[in-house]
């Protein structure tokens, strides 16, 4: 029998894009295939920090425990505070 996935751990964290930190509320999800951690969700903030996350296309996300991972942005809807990511690289 399979078990129900977790529910999405969500709280404070950073969106940093080049050298500017932005405040963001996450909601992540994690995921393990073949053996390897990964996590997708969302980041909610100020729009305009959004849109340029998604031009970037890439970031460093921290949450509460402060350490950063690298993140793709992956979808953002103009004039929406959320965008969403995918890990850009396999979790410790």
């Amino acid at each position: 029998m399979a078990r129900p996935p977790k529910p999405p751990q969500v709280g404070p964290g950073a969106l940093t894009l080049g050298r500017q930190s932005h405040p963001v509320t996450v909601e992540i999800r994690y995921t393990a295939s073949q053996g390897q951690r990964t996590a997708k969700g969302g980041v909610t903030g100020a729009p305009d920090a959004m849109r340029e996350a998604f031009r970037r296309g890439r970031g460093q996300l921290a949450l509460e425990d402060g350490k950063p991972f690298e993140v793709a942005i992956i979808a953002h809807a103009e004039g929406s505070p959320t965008a969403y990511f995918e890990t850009a690289d396999a979790l410790g």
